[in-house]
């Protein structure tokens, strides 16, 4: 499964590096800090760009609690400058082979998720 996201997770940093230059990475996850999940994500992201900013929205979403995943980013997002990417692992189905979709606002922020 850490193949998986770790996967995921680096097909959406190099997709989007030439964006995120000088600006934050934020992640969401349902992963909770209890394992080596989060820390994982982080080093595949440093792996891309070792002078990356890189912030923790929440990692304490409830267990596949989209809806929970969904407010928090409403909830923070409007605060984050243009060019800022946030990236949302809060899913039922982490492990399959699904693709990350990546989405572009007209602020000019990124939110990328599993599909």
């Amino acid at each position: 499964m850490k193949k998986t996201i770790s996967a995921l997770f680096l097909s959406a940093c190099i997709g989007l590096s030439s964006v995120y230059a000088d600006n934050a990475l934020i992640l969401q996850t349902d992963f909770s800090l209890k394992d080596g999940a989060v820390s994982a994500m982080k080093g595949v992201a440093f792996s891309v760009d070792s002078n990356l900013k890189i912030f923790d929205l929440t990692h304490e979403i409830p267990p596949y609690n989209i809806w929970e995943g969904a407010y928090r980013l409403y909830q923070t997002a409007s605060y984050w400058p243009k060019g800022s990417v946030f990236v949302s692992v809060v899913d039922p189905g982490v492990g399959t082979n699904r693709k990350s979709v990546v989405l572009k606002t007209k602020n000019g922020q990124y939110f990328v998720s599993p599909d």
